[in-house]
């Protein structure tokens, strides 16, 4: 795909949001900061837009880069997110910051719908994963406040420890919780508890894992993958 590709995406998505009365010309043009005879002649494929007019026209529709990529006008817009991915994995021997990016991902909307600034992220090699995940997943968070500041249950949660972000189980008890990872997760009398008392749970809980993907296994190619005759 080329820039062109792009910029005509751009412009079909912008004629069918004329076409359905989601908007009207007048109103994108005063959205770009251009006339109306001209915003009409952009849409007839008459006159261009500069780089700083698309930008307007990509902001008044709500559309980023990634998703003209990845939609194609009159499809299904229901379909694709793009959600920013953390340049940093999550784990032993890394930082990562919340707002330092490296791209985005796809993720279907019926993923990320509801959930509050969603972000996705590599995890780094940790001896004390819960079992659900594994060294390089790659897993969707939701940094939704409210459900950070009431955690529990089974689920897995990206928290603050001394040496950094890890992934572990949460339990909350009293002005206290509690950060176990796998291997003393049956055991609360090895549980390290941490006060919150005086501080936010927010600077300790910092998103809730709510979708994890990884790559198949691989397996070399052998006799059983062969096809035979008949099949």
């Amino acid at each position: 795909m080329y820039i062109e590709d792009v910029y005509n995406r751009l412009l079909e998505s912008a004629r069918m949001r004329v076409r359905s009365g989601e908007v009207t010309e007048r109103g994108l043009a005063r959205l770009c900061d251009m006339s109306q005879p001209h915003m009409h002649n952009v849409l007839k494929n008459i006159r261009m837009l500069s780089p700083g007019s698309a930008d307007r026209l990509m902001r008044a529709l709500r559309l980023t880069i990634p998703e003209l990529l990845w939609h194609y006008p009159g499809e299904n817009q229901a379909g694709i997110r793009a959600v920013p991915a953390l340049r940093a994995r999550i784990g032993p021997g890394f930082e990562p910051s919340f707002s330092d990016f490296r791209g985005y991902i796809p993720f279907p909307v019926s993923l990320v719908e509801g959930l509050v600034q969603p972000v996705a992220a590599r995890l780094a090699q940790d001896l004390h994963l819960p079992a659900a995940l594994s060294a390089n997943d790659l897993v969707l968070l939701d940094q939704n406040p409210a459900v950070r500041a009431r955690p529990g249950g089974r689920g897995t949660w990206v928290v603050m420890e001394k040496g950094g972000p890890r992934v572990r189980y949460v339990r909350v008890g009293g002005t206290h919780v509690y950060l176990p990872g796998e291997h003393v997760v049956h055991d609360p009398q090895k549980w390290q508890p941490v006060s919150v008392q005086g501080r936010n749970i927010l600077e300790v809980v910092r998103a809730r894992v709510v979708w994890i993907g990884r790559e198949m296994e691989k397996e070399p190619y052998g006799p059983a993958d062969e096809a035979r005759p008949g099949d």
